[in-house]
């Protein structure tokens, strides 16, 4: 137990031996932060802490690209982007730019960087085309999560990335840009369907004088992030997130009830369990709602060129979390909709809820049974693939708890 607690307290006050570097997510990063590249990958923390370790010697890339220069104290050149080498603590040089030691903690950019997306040529569910969402450096995309987009229905499938003991302890006071769609919804106007006012109209449009039943102060629909900001560790990472192929509708009580309590535990029993998982996020089906008819009817909130409805509100938000190591994964489930009663929600369950009075699962605290918070459960991997059939096969043999 004490060496335990020693250790830990080596880790938060970032003591070490020997010269070299260590950077933590939460006090060495600044704004708007330089994406920051090592051995040619985006920069990952290497402990469960947050803190990121550098031999004497060992480079970093900083880059600004498209948003200025590299900005610091020490710099004696304008470049947008350029290596600096560790020398102790927090303390870099690289006397090409730099003229003396500099610390890491005030190298910023003008602006934030801008990131892009881009399509490739491999394929997701229904020969879909991949979107990589990154920063391009040089002419190499540095790609952050990557997205199965339907262009036909304009609606993201899922994004893929990874979540590691280290994205619990992330880089705080990161603002939150404006959503970005990169051309990847073509002439759909998305900025506005996606707005308040916006998914507030498109709503009116299918179920008239009853939207005022529906959309209320408590209950509205949000952009719903599938990768969310804080699963990233760093503010270039975060800043990525805020794109059209990692966003559909969310009904409000669920983005800030179930949904980001499923993200927040999510995080920490990853960090706690010492978990290195791969992460499916994505939507399923397409919500309804009564009309004045008393018919139910599909939520959309657009119909494109050819009066075909596009950008669909889904029924469903999930997380399949998955661990290679050891073949383990449990998927995650939330229903996109508060106006189902719970007689109606426990018909829409399509597997056998294996968190439900599971003590294995005693960490996620969400509350399964609010309409509000939207309602919960999770399936066995074998089991969420009967129903939602383009999550890609990875062989299972357990739950991941």
């Amino acid at each position: 137990m004490f060496e335990r607690y020693f250790v830990l307290v080596l880790s938060v006050l970032n003591i070490q031996d020997g010269p070299r570097c260590r950077l933590n997510a939460r006090t060495h990063f600044g704004e708007p932060l330089p994406v920051v590249l090592r051995n040619g990958r985006l920069l990952e923390p290497t402990d469960q802490w947050g803190n990121v370790d550098l031999e004497n010697g060992e480079r970093l890339t900083l880059s600004c690209e498209g948003a200025g220069t590299i900005v610091h104290p020490s710099a004696t050149r304008q470049l947008a982007t350029a290596d600096i080498v560790c020398e102790t603590g927090d303390n870099f040089n690289n006397n090409d730019w730099l003229s003396a030691p500099a610390r890491f903690s005030l190298f910023r950019c003008v602006f934030p960087p801008a990131y892009v997306s881009e399509t490739t040529n491999r394929t997701c569910y229904e020969n879909h085309l991949v979107v990589e969402v990154g920063y391009r450096i040089e002419g190499t995309l540095y790609p952050v999560y990557e997205s199965c987009f339907n262009n036909n229905t304009l609606n993201v499938i899922y994004s893929k990335y990874t979540q590691k003991p280290y994205n619990a302890y992330f880089q705080t006071r990161v603002d939150r840009p404006y959503f970005i769609d990169d051309g990847k919804y073509a002439n759909v106007p998305v900025e506005s369907l996606f707005s308040p006012g916006g998914q507030k109209n498109a709503v009116a449009k299918l179920v008239s004088s009853r939207i005022d039943t529906y959309i209320t102060r408590e209950q509205f629909l949000s952009r719903g992030h599938l990768a969310a900001k804080t699963d990233f560790p760093f503010a270039f990472g975060q800043r990525a997130t805020f794109h059209y192929v990692n966003c559909a509708p969310q009904w409000y009580g669920f983005n800030s009830g179930n949904w980001n309590t499923l993200e927040v535990e999510l995080r920490n029993r990853v960090n706690a369990a010492g978990y290195e998982t791969i992460v499916y996020t994505g939507t399923f089906g397409v919500s309804q709602l009564t009309d004045i008819y008393g018919k139910r009817v599909d939520l959309y909130l657009f119909n494109d060129r050819n009066n075909n409805p596009v950008i669909p509100i889904p029924l469903y938000f999930y997380k399949v979390v998955y661990e290679p190591a050891t073949t383990r994964g449990t998927a995650f489930v939330g229903i996109n909709n508060p106006y189902y009663s719970p007689a109606e929600a426990k018909d829409l369950f399509f597997c056998r809820d294996v968190c439900r009075g599971n003590a294995n699962f005693s960490w996620l605290i969400w509350r399964a049974d609010s309409s509000s918070d939207g309602y919960a459960f999770c399936c066995t991997i074998p089991d969420f693939r009967n129903t939602v059939e383009h999550l890609p096969y990875f062989e299972v043999v357990g739950l991941l708890t």
